[in-house]
């Protein structure tokens, strides 16, 4: 007799093959169409803004980074918003800045987060468009003139942000290593839902229209991830966000489990957050493919993840004690299984259990090329990727419940 389990895997395994098969169609197609490249004659003008807090270290880099760009000096306005810092960032900066003229610094007088110093930036902007600049991070030269080009291709008069590729800047100790296979993850389906116009985030270096974030009222204070809600809220009034692929930008990343822990599950607290701020949007047909499938699936994978962790987790342990107790039957060690005890011991397996899991990896794992390929990037047979592939989600599905148990209790919010 099948068990509610194994149909309950059968059917998870389908979808999940069905939707990576999807994705699979979907990158092929991408790759048979390049888009043309705007070569920019005029260049508008870019207020460059940068939100910080106590990067006395990294602010110098950051800033002679920009200026490097290649990009027309005389185009560019920097505004740096200290948010109340209690190292010396602002006298690193004032010194900096004593010798060039096109930037500005703004300190607050109490601390109100990164998205109260954008706004504070947004207030002051001159430019064309606002380009939202992380303190922590840097990118290729090329990268803001290939960002403001994409606004001036064909059929782009509706677009409202600009996202580029973000990878990894520090890529030290295996918990960094391992994000950074995340990273490239991350990439890879922001190219494929860009692809489909499902793109619906926006991140560090994002370039908007500047006076079309004034007009929607700013960023929203007090949110955890203001990066997601303002590209739901452009989405939501039905402007798109598109995809740079030409040019990087790279971030500094959390070094050990706990920051890195701490900063997901602000993430997926924003997540749930947003998506049920803007819960008008799902299977909505108004919204296209966006409403109608990627964000109802994302919500049916937050509410399967919740199910799977409760389910296979108890399997799995099942699965562990048994294998273990046939061990410990067969022979006193491991080492002394005779050839017909080990034979058993793999028939005895739960292969109603295994094989969906193993079809499921094994779309994952292709997709996981691919987006090396996407990025650049060699794919490394290495520990960090086994523990990727194999011990991240488990990790991850943590991190979700996590959220979901503070967002839910109405833990305060912490950035």
């Amino acid at each position: 007799m099948v068990s509610t389990v194994t149909v309950y895997l059968w059917v998870l395994a389908f979808i999940s093959v069905f939707v990576s098969l999807f994705w699979m169609i979907v990158n092929s197609v991408s790759k048979q169409h390049k888009k043309e490249i705007v070569v920019l004659k005029n260049f508008p003008k870019v207020t460059v803004a940068i939100p910080v807090w106590n990067e006395e270290k990294s602010i110098i880099s950051t800033l002679e980074c920009i200026l490097n760009l290649d990009y027309p000096l005389d185009k560019l306005e920097i505004i740096i918003v200290d948010d109340k810092s209690t190292d010396n960032t602002v006298g690193v900066v004032k010194k900096f800045i004593s010798k060039h003229k096109n930037i500005l610094l703004i300190e607050h007088s109490k601390n109100k987060g990164k998205a109260g110093a954008m706004n504070t930036a947004l207030s002051k902007a001159r430019g064309d468009f606002f380009w939202v600049y992380d303190a922590d991070s840097y990118c290729s030269k090329d990268l803001l003139k290939n960002l403001v080009s994409r606004f001036y291709e064909k059929n782009n008069g509706d677009v409202g942000a600009v996202v580029s590729i973000t990878l990894i800047k520090n890529q030290g100790n295996v918990v960094e290593k391992m994000q950074r296979l995340e990273y490239v993850m991350t990439a890879f389906i922001r190219k494929l839902t860009g692809t489909v116009d499902t793109l619906h985030i926006t991140n560090a270096l994002s370039l908007f229209k500047t006076q079309l974030i004034k007009k929607l009222g700013g960023f929203d204070e007090g949110n955890l991830t203001e990066d997601f809600e303002i590209a739901m809220r452009l989405r939501s009034r039905g402007y798109r966000i598109v995809m740079c692929e030409k040019g990087n930008f790279y971030t500094r990343i959390p070094s050990t489990i706990k920051k890195m822990w701490m900063q997901r599950v602000r993430w997926f607290r924003g997540f749930i957050y947003n998506n049920l701020k803007y819960r008008r949007m799902i299977l909505n047909r108004d919204f296209g493919l966006l409403g109608l499938f990627q964000i109802p699936l994302e919500v049916f994978v937050l509410i399967t993840l919740f199910v799977s962790v409760i389910i296979l987790g108890f399997n799995f342990l099942e699965e562990i004690i048994n294998l273990v107790f046939r061990v410990y039957i067969a022979s006193n060690t491991l080492f002394d299984i005779a050839p017909n005890s080990t034979t058993q011991l793999v028939l005895g397996l739960n292969w109603n259990f295994i094989f969906p899991f193993f079809i499921v990896l094994s779309t994952a794992f292709y997709l996981y090329l691919e987006a090396h390929k996407y990025v650049g990037e060699k794919w490394k047979f290495y520990i960090p990727s086994i523990l990727y592939l194999f011990v991240y989600p488990f990790f991850r599905s943590m991190q979700w419940v996590h959220a979901a148990l503070l967002e839910s209790f109405g833990a305060k919010k912490k950035w």
